[in-house]
């Protein structure tokens, strides 16, 4: 176990990442805990691959669905401050081959906020190999829409798989360039990208349902392995610190060092609920917290997102505070539902044991 923090009160947050490994819930994890100050607890334990080699603070894991929030959510957000796009504007303005068409009928704002009517990816039949066979199953398939959009919502891997498609055809640039452009390179997250990756201290993932092995620096999400890290919704390599860094950054409303990166108001929209109407709260691509709760010692006004590969990340602007977990478990390894419990308890221990570094 490395432990990079001074504070002893992280003796609880460690005994719980370790009983974790013991309840085979996955073989290695980090976690970081922090504020708009800097990070109070940094902690990583376990083992990172099959040769036994050990997690470090700096081990890269595949974040799987935080790219939803960290990648596109966060690009598309930054060419709304730039001019480029409108959240008002659809799908069909964009994408030519959609015009005209009830796909192209949804508006981006209704992508963000999983309102748009799309069914989940895993409604479909796979064997999709390429990018390009992606999206011209889902462009010309009788893809049905569950609804018009605003009625229902339904969370959905395909509304970023059309969003990230937007954002290509806007720019006339990849999903990894635009990321390097318009996230790392600003935010110096020298430790994120977009996968595929060639890394000698990445966390492997296990498969069970697409390649039956372990994969090293490979995606873990279908559509983002077939699409080359271009799909959108999950793609995402990084580590603990570069996660805190978007944090901190959303916890000062945007300011990043000695500049800002997203307006203030701009972050205050993507934390308030977009979709009050419908049954569900949901910001602009962030799960809020009084909907989809990260535990019981957080503010209803927290905000976040969770990853299929046993991640999370939860900011509280109310108590200043932020979490960052990463672990190496698919949900597919979790059949009694442990794997959900156990990211609570990390969240509201976290909350319960932070230390800030002027405390007694």
């Amino acid at each position: 176990m490395t432990d990079t923090t001074p504070f002893h009160r992280t003796t609880a947050l460690r005994s719980r990442l370790e009983s974790g490994i013991d309840q085979g819930l996955f073989d290695g994890a980090v976690v970081v805990v922090g504020s708009t100050n800097g990070v109070d607890t940094h902690l990583a334990t376990g083992q990172r691959n099959l040769a036994g080699d050990p997690v470090t603070p700096d081990t890269k894991f595949d974040v799987a669905s935080l790219t939803k929030v960290v990648a596109t959510t966060t690009i598309t957000l930054r060419l709304v401050e730039a001019g480029e796009l409108t959240l008002s504007s659809t799908v069909g303005s964009h994408i030519d081959e959609l015009h005209d068409t009830q796909r192209g009928a949804i508006p981006l704002r209704s992508l963000l906020t999983h309102t748009s009517g799309l069914p989940p990816y895993k409604a479909f039949p796979f064997g999709w190999e390429s990018k390009s066979a992606v999206l011209e199953s889902l462009f010309d398939s009788p893809l049905s829409v569950l609804s018009e959009p605003n009625e229902w919502y339904v969370y959905s891997d395909l509304n970023f798989v059309f969003l990230a498609e937007v954002l290509r055809r806007v720019t006339g640039e990849s999903l990894a360039t635009l990321f390097e452009t318009y996230v790392t390179d600003p935010l110096g997250l020298t430790d994120t990208a977009i996968g595929p990756i060639q890394s000698e201290n990445v966390a492997a993932t296990r498969d069970r349902r697409w390649a039956d092995r372990v994969l090293e620096g490979e995606i873990h999400d279908y559509l983002g392995r077939a699409m080359d890290g271009e799909s959108g919704n999950a793609g995402i390599f990084s580590t603990g610190r570069n996660l805190a860094t978007v944090a901190r950054m959303l916890l000062s409303r945007g300011v990043h060092g000695e500049g800002r990166f997203l307006s203030s108001a701009m972050v205050d929209r993507l934390r308030t609920d977009a979709i009050g109407s419908i049954d569900a709260s949901q910001g602009l691509g962030w799960k809020l917290g009084r909907g989809d709760t990260p535990g019981t010692a957080w503010s209803p006004d927290a905000f976040g997102h969770t990853g299929f590969t046993g991640t999370s990340m939860w900011i509280d602007p109310d108590r200043d505070q932020f979490v960052v977990l990463l672990t190496n478990h698919a949900l597919t390894m979790d059949p009694d539902g442990s794997l959900e419990p156990f990211r609570q308890q990390v969240h509201d221990i976290a909350a319960a044991t932070t230390k800030r570094a002027n405390d007694s």
